[in-house]
């Protein structure tokens, strides 16, 4: 026979202030271990995690006296009001499945109300690495795979020989920040303690240029909390035939200084400045394309283009080149790569 807790509807919930929630609990749903935090303001959510797995699953309520719903719809958890810093409920997958009992105890005082943002809540699950999880994809028949572990994001090229090795040796480095974890963890915080969520910033690694004979693979990222202003990207070029890391810029007698694998600039060599601003049309009001520091690269079989981050100012710039229009600004090392640059 189900106890009248298990029982108990909607309709016949306690009323309590949300206040009385906020901070961190643990107990049990049904028999297994978790954690639970609850944020001080209903619409700052909450989150829960099964000590066992330590990965946050956001709790939301639509209103006041609502259940919670779990991110993805995978549970409902209706509440009684805590009573002496106990707090009972229970969970079902759904509003007609059989509910399994909720049993927690709150941590600490009431007066605490750190809720999700909490070295309480947030200790644990910083403690282990964060969850990893690995995609097979494929770019134009060619087979990677990619492996997101928090701000760690590592593209790797199927199969064997020295060339591949070092090529996902290089991708490997490039994939690993020493700051890059800390801010994983401080972006998750501070998304745990303004909705119960686990937003952090966005990171591709992927390849935007394939042939038999180069490989180019573009880092992005998107700065959580910054809006446009925290998009930034750019792209990194290897010998297929060599596994050497390859400056495209070199081709034209300049180097791209990096700040980190997603960004940097460009001084504009002075041969080809000057031959750059006699190609480029510059509309009333926009600065002159040499005065840019940085550019969007990219390289085929049939020449180069050249871009400016779009802004939305109405200035930006993309400018194709062929490789012959571009013979006379190449070095020696332009001209001795233009061979395999025209290669499928």
């Amino acid at each position: 026979m189900r106890s009248p807790l298990l029982l108990v509807s909607l309709a016949t919930l306690s009323s309590f202030a949300h206040a009385d929630l906020a901070g961190v609990w643990k107990g049990t749903l049904g028999k297994a271990p978790i954690t639970v935090c609850f944020n001080a303001q209903p619409d700052q959510g909450a989150s829960y995690y099964y000590q066992r797995f330590l990965t946050p699953i956001q709790l939301t309520q639509s209103q006041a006296g609502e259940p919670w719903v779990e991110e993805g719809k995978t549970g409902i958890w209706r509440l009684e009001a805590p009573q002496d810093d106990v707090l009972a409920g229970a969970w079902s997958k759904s509003q007609d499945s059989q509910p399994t009992p909720l049993h927690l105890e709150r941590i600490g005082t009431r007066s605490n109300t750190d809720g999700c943002a909490s070295d309480a809540y947030n200790t644990p699950i910083e403690a282990v690495p964060p969850a990893a999880k690995t995609e097979k994809k494929t770019f134009n028949d060619h087979p990677y795979q990619v492996k997101t572990q928090g701000a760690q994001v590592t593209l790797k090229l199927e199969g064997d020989g020295p060339v591949v090795t070092k090529i996902n040796k290089d991708l490997a480095r490039l994939a690993i920040s020493p700051e890059g974890q800390k801010d994983f963890y401080r972006e998750r915080r501070n998304s745990l303690g303004n909705s119960g969520g686990t937003s952090t910033s966005e990171i591709l690694v992927e390849p935007t240029y394939w042939s038999s004979q180069w490989i180019t693979v573009r880092f992005y990222r998107w700065t959580a909390g910054y809006g446009s202003n925290g998009i930034s990207w750019s792209r990194h070029t290897w010998n297929l035939q060599t596994g050497e890391s390859v400056d495209p810029w070199s081709w034209l007698d300049g180097r791209y200084e990096w700040s980190d694998p997603y960004s940097g600039n460009i001084k504009l060599p002075a041969k080809f400045s000057t031959w750059l601003a006699k190609q480029a049309t510059v509309e009333e009001g926009c600065p002159a394309i040499t005065r840019y520091s940085d550019f969007d690269l990219t390289f085929d079989t049939q020449g180069m283009k050249l871009s400016t981050f779009a802004t939305g100012d109405g200035c930006d710039n993309e400018l194709d080149f062929t490789w012959d229009q571009l013979q006379p600004m190449l070095t020696a090392k332009g001209k001795a790569a233009l061979p395999s640059l025209k290669v499928p």
